[in-house]
């Protein structure tokens, strides 16, 4: 029960914030498109302080049941014109997977 309400409520943020256009996501040369919420950069939690961490890093929510592969450190994404290469992807331990990047394209 609690991993469905999870998945919805996942669904229902990458639909109201997510970005209009979808997201293409690389690996080992195959493409996939998904929907996905990016951030340019984002607050995290320090898990051995607790206490809030800016970063510039930018990041990417996806659900996992929309990529039929795990995402991994190495691939890459394209997201409003700019290429990103995945540094990390860190599960939320029902479908969604935020993905850390580090942009490779420059404008």
């Amino acid at each position: 029960m609690i991993n469905d309400l999870a998945n919805r409520a996942l669904n229902a943020v990458v639909q109201t914030m997510g970005d209009k256009q979808p997201v293409v996501y690389r690996h080992r040369g195959q493409a996939h498109e998904v929907r996905g919420v990016f951030q340019a950069s984002h607050i995290g939690v320090d898990p051995e302080t607790g206490v809030q961490v800016r970063s510039t890093q930018p990041v990417l929510l996806i659900s996992q049941a929309d990529l039929p592969i795990k995402p991994k450190q190495g691939d890459e994404v394209e997201v409003r014109g700019m290429t990103y290469q995945v540094r990390d992807a860190q599960p939320d331990g029902h479908q969604g997977v935020l993905l850390m990047l580090h942009r490779t394209s420059t404008r």
